[in-house]
């Protein structure tokens, strides 16, 4: 497999609150983390820090579980307890919290976790791209019961309003599947400073050329900075190369 990642601040916000995290297992499995940090001060990077140390860590202790949903949703549990846990010791910690969209990436299944607004997408030169995770939003809510149109979810005054949040309370609910995907697919984990940018259409005209991950992402980026680039902008795109070997673009 081969990936390419970047997380930029943007033109706007003077710090960055996303992280991202991707490693490879002794089996050849992907690890991918992307995280979206929210709170006051430095309270959303503190988030977003620990959900991406604490997940690839309790994933790192727990390679015996087989059971691969299982596994994240254990992983992610933990991040929820220590970020809840850590705002409650800290009243500059107070209220904060993180989306996160965590992946396990075989040869030929994907395991998605997530939980907010951040998203995964799959690429298929068949059939495009897809969208793998359902925003956890107020206006992603109001769409599902018909209640606003998908247009104007771009424009909604509460379109950055989260349903679900890591680390915002006790218990989290977790939403996790498995996809399979083929040799010269690729997956896209971003954060919402990319989509709130560009379409699906665009990322997929983008995904779809001829350039190298490195220069897929760089265009991915620098098309969002050209369009005000309003928040922090994080990606990471993995390649399926059908095979196991360790390598880097």
């Amino acid at each position: 497999m081969r990936f390419a990642a970047v997380s930029h601040v943007g033109r706007v916000r003077k710090v960055n609150q996303d992280r991202y995290f991707i490693q490879q297992e002794e089996n050849g499995t992907y690890v991918v983390l992307v995280a979206d940090g929210m709170g006051g001060h430095v309270a959303g990077e503190v988030a977003s820090e620990l959900a991406v140390t604490t997940i690839s860590s309790e994933l790192n202790h727990n390679k015996d579980i087989t059971d691969y949903k299982e596994r994240l949703v254990r992983a992610i549990e933990a991040a929820n307890d220590k970020i809840y846990k850590e705002a409650e010791k800290n009243e500059l910690y107070s209220g904060m919290g993180t989306t996160i969209v965590a992946a396990l990436a075989g040869k030929r299944s994907l395991w998605i976790a997530h939980v907010g607004d951040s998203r995964a997408y799959l690429w298929q030169s068949s059939s495009k791209i897809k969208k793998l995770t359902e925003d956890h939003s107020l206006v992603n809510e109001l769409i599902r019961r018909g209640q606003i149109q998908p247009e104007e979810a771009e424009t909604h005054p509460q379109r950055h309003m989260l349903t679900r949040a890591l680390g915002t309370s006790a218990q989290v609910t977790i939403e996790c599947n498995e996809w399979e995907w083929q040799p010269e697919d690729k997956l896209l984990v971003c954060t919402d400073g990319l989509t709130t940018h560009l379409t699906e259409d665009q990322i997929s005209t983008i995904l779809t050329g001829d350039k190298g991950l490195t220069d897929q992402v760089d265009t991915l980026l620098h098309s969002v900075l050209d369009e005000g680039g309003h928040d922090n902008i994080t990606m990471v795109l993995l390649a399926n190369e059908g095979t196991e070997r360790r390598s880097q673009e």
